[in-house]
């Protein structure tokens, strides 16, 4: 019978009031399968770090030969990046899927949809070696395109590039498999990297704090297809002069990165002095990517190499 463990960042008290268990009880949810719950830490999702989603990982790891398929249950507000990041460092291995803890006061069908549809995911075979699965709203996303999309409420996730699939009852439909994902093993993540919103008129000054804290690494939201206002070049010149690598990600959390224009402060001359450029990705995951490309890369030019699209 296959065997679906629950990580819990969130507590699992709070996942097994939503399946309806005591703390004494076992899981009864489905005839045809064992699940068992283990709380990894009690945070909510605002809580939480990067170094803590870096050891759930690697908890993971540890646990994944043991079990048919894994849930991982963490706080909505920083779901993106914490299902990112397990995708990002996980191998290939059983099913994965990451949703969202059920709200302490919450009960009845939404409480306990949303984890049922999880572990569906979990105990579906052809979900194997996709990486990490967003699963909400009985929707199926891959981690490294969903998006928060909504503060709260249904519909809280989305992605430019669609859904992996459904979940129909006790089956999982998967349309399509994540063909571009990428694992960088990383045993750390190199820690502090900023990141740096560009908005319509704003000054340089959140950079060159950056570059006077001498930070490990700097990404900054640029502008549509990566452009920035003309008087953001010579701070980042400085900052890659000063060894600080600098990721340009669009503010627009999806789509490539490139020369539409030729007007001072586009793509061209983001290249021309260093930047690295980090298509497809929202800002907060090319943050964690940055961090952890950083612990694996032995020079610049290996780093630029791990941002490469066909990387």
């Amino acid at each position: 019978m296959p065997k679906i463990l629950i990580l819990s960042t969130g507590g699992a008290l709070v996942v097994r009031r939503a399946l309806g268990s005591r703390d004494d009880q076992p899981l009864a949810l489905r005839s045809d399968l064992i699940v068992t719950i283990e709380e990894f830490t009690n945070l909510p999702g605002s809580h939480l770090t990067p170094q803590q989603v870096l050891a759930l990982v690697q908890r993971i790891n540890t646990l994944r030969d043991m079990y048919d398929g894994i849930v991982v249950a963490s706080g909505s507000d920083t779901l993106e990046e914490t299902a990112y990041l397990i995708d990002l460092l996980l191998p290939d291995g059983p099913p994965l899927a990451v949703t969202s803890l059920p709200r302490l006061n919450a009960s009845g069908a939404t409480a306990t949809n949303g984890l049922q549809a999880a572990i569906t995911v979990a105990a579906t075979p052809a979900a194997s070696g996709l990486g990490a699965l967003v699963v909400v709203d009985d929707t199926i996303y891959a981690a490294a395109v969903v998006q928060s999309h909504f503060s709260q409420g249904t519909g809280m996730f989305t992605a430019a590039e669609g859904a992996v699939g459904r979940v129909e009852g006790d089956h999982a439909h998967l349309r399509w498999r994540p063909l571009a994902r990428q694992h960088i093993a990383a045993p750390r993540l190199v820690e502090p990297v900023d990141l740096i919103r560009v908005a319509q008129g704003a000054d340089d000054r959140q950079l060159r704090h950056s570059i006077t804290d001498n930070v490990a690494g700097i990404v900054i939201e640029t502008l549509g297809s990566g452009r920035v206002p003309p008087w953001w070049l010579p701070a980042l010149g400085e900052a890659v002069q000063r060894r600080i690598p600098v990721v340009a990600a669009s503010r627009a959390g999806a789509g490539g990165l490139g020369d539409e224009f030729g007007f001072v402060g586009a793509y061209h001359d983001l290249r021309k002095l260093g930047v690295i450029f980090a298509p497809n990705l929202s800002g907060v995951k090319a943050r964690l990517k940055l961090m952890a490309a950083l612990a694996v890369a032995r020079s610049p030019a290996e780093l630029r190499a791990l941002f490469r699209p066909s990387a």
